[in-house]
């Protein structure tokens, strides 16, 4: 084990050192007004955004369509960050060494058996909160072209919801319950999602992510709106599937003292 220590913060310090070297000798100082970037790039995206994307979020134009392969690789990092997780924490142990012991909340010291969230209401949280937390989530999605928000934003929320409803609602029916393996293949389906928005172009004659040769009957600018919008799409199920999957992979390893299910009895 201690090897494998060594070995990796050896490669961790050669790659740091690549990063300073980098940023001492090539990448061009910030706020440079001189440097190539500024005098190129950022005047092309400024100038072309809206006309070539159909966006008026500059932002958004920038990181799901000029650099849509850069963020493609994002989402599958971030996918592959849910699958170790689940490698690393494959392991359970045993039923006695899961139990988390109560602490004390407001004040208040709870026994075995009390439940851990007994402040909250939890009618409000499962009839008001959840559905304005869904309700918001879509609306960051389906705007993220036009205004703040996006794929990564909705996908966190989407899964706080699911987050709140597993942990503070354990005694009800919950909203949607989704295995370790069914969240994992949801996250893959969200990297394919936005992969496959790259790649049909192709089949149209284009290069890839480029969003000008879908085969939809609008004029170009609009297609490129729709593409950013399937991205959106596959990010936000990718990080939606990737948070709950990381999820379940520590709730495999961890249960609390309120829980009634057959492992706090050790069975």
């Amino acid at each position: 084990m201690r090897k494998y220590i060594n070995v990796t913060f050896l490669i961790t310090a050669i790659l740091l050192l690549f990063v300073i070297v980098a940023k001492i000798d090539v990448l061009p100082a910030i706020g440079d007004i001189d440097s190539a970037p500024a005098l190129h790039v950022s005047k092309y995206y400024i100038e072309h955004s809206v006309q070539d994307t159909n966006s008026p979020n500059m932002v958004t134009a920038m990181i799901v369509d000029y650099r849509a392969f850069d963020t493609m690789f994002e989402t599958t990092v971030m996918f592959l960050a849910g699958i170790g997780v689940i490698m690393i924490l494959a392991g359970r142990p045993k039923a006695k060494n899961r139990i988390v012991q109560p602490k004390r909340y407001f004040g208040h010291r709870y026994k075995l058996g009390d439940p851990a969230y007994k402040t909250i209401n939890k009618d409000v949280m499962i009839t008001l909160i959840e559905p304005l937390i869904l309700i918001y989530a879509f609306y960051v999605l389906f705007h993220g072209e036009v205004s703040l928000g996006g794929g990564f934003q909705s996908g966190a929320l989407i899964a706080l919801t699911y987050i709140i409803d597993i942990l503070v609602i354990p005694d009800k029916k919950n909203l949607f319950m989704m295995t370790g393996k069914n969240s994992a293949s949801i996250a893959g389906i969200g990297v394919l999602i936005y992969v496959m928005t790259g790649v049909v172009p192709m089949f149209n004659g284009g290069s890839f992510m480029d969003y000008t040769y879908l085969p939809i009957p609008v004029h170009a600018a609009e297609r490129h709106a729709i593409g950013i919008l399937l991205v959106e799409i596959g990010v936000t199920i990718g990080v939606m599937g990737t948070i709950i999957t990381i999820l379940n992979a520590i709730m495999k390893r961890v249960r609390f003292d309120d829980d009634t299910d057959k492992w706090t009895s050790g069975k």
